[in-house]
């Protein structure tokens, strides 16, 4: 009877033990650069790629730069399509799954967007250089010229700099600044009133161009990244999984996850 209740308790255990590592699924996420800076480029993204040993790569990209079989087809110069494919190279079990917004670029065009607001940002920046905002509306501006200048200098400096928890609060402000105060900023100002041509060639305020481009690009692309990642981990019994995203989106993605899925374990590449 002791040995029967005792193989039991073996069962049951082993049948917990499986049931933690199925529901237990290990993320890094390696917020990048697309191109080459001082201290970023394709070398140092393979290399943490190396450091991660991922069954998986989850990459900032749509299914059209897949094949049927998940078989990159994109052929461009951006570090982290040069990083990948020299990894897959070396390690050809390792799956890679996109997890961008589908249809990102037409999307885009079908609501009239371009991939940034610069017609917006020029007219912030010609405002705040000639004195035209209020002292509140100035304070604005400038932080948010101070933590872009402090970005830039990050993504200079080297691919672990772009990956830590500093970094991570540093983009939280800085994209609260650049999207929420800057909105409350364009719709207070009659300036932004202006017309401009979108994407379809349309007429659109400014102000009515930013607002729609803020909630694309902040929440509706963020937050379509964030269900791709956890719907992909969860059809996928591999355990160790690496995202590779703009490091703009990093902090978000990252926040998200650890709220919607916390039996997700986030490490960093370099742990």
């Amino acid at each position: 009877m002791r040995i029967f209740i005792t193989v039991i308790l073996i069962f049951v255990l082993i049948g917990c033990q499986s049931s933690d590592n199925e529901l237990s699924k290990g993320l890094s996420i390696i917020g990048t650069v697309h191109f080459p800076t001082p201290g970023v480029n394709a070398d140092s993204i393979y290399q943490a790629i190396k450091m991660a040993k991922p069954d998986v790569i989850l990459l900032e990209r749509d299914s059209t730069a897949f094949d049927d079989n998940f078989k990159p087809l994109f052929d461009d110069q951006e570090n982290e399509s040069l990083a990948i494919k020299r990894y897959l190279k070396e390690h050809p079990d390792v799956s890679i799954r996109p997890i961008e917004f589908e249809g990102r670029n037409s999307y885009r065009v079908e609501i009239g967007l371009f991939p940034q607001a610069n017609e917006v940002y020029q007219k912030l920046n010609e405002m705040a250089r000639s004195g035209q905002f209020s002292n509140q509306q100035q304070e604005i501006w400038d932080q948010f010229a101070q933590y872009w200048m402090q970005m830039d200098s990050l993504s200079s400096e080297s691919l672990k700099a772009l990956n830590t928890k500093y970094t991570d609060k540093l983009l939280e402000k800085a994209k609260q600044i650049q999207y929420t105060e800057m909105k409350k900023l364009v719709n207070a100002r009659d300036e932004y009133n202006k017309l401009m041509l979108d994407a379809r060639g349309d007429s659109i305020s400014l102000k009515d161009y930013f607002n729609k481009w803020e909630q694309f690009e902040h929440y509706e692309r963020n937050n379509a990244m964030v269900a791709n990642t956890i719907r992909t981990m969860n059809s996928m019994p591999k355990q160790k999984f690496v995202l590779i995203v703009g490091y703009h989106h990093r902090y978000y993605i990252k926040n998200k996850i650890e709220k919607q899925s916390p039996e997700i374990i986030l490490s960093e590449y370099y742990n």
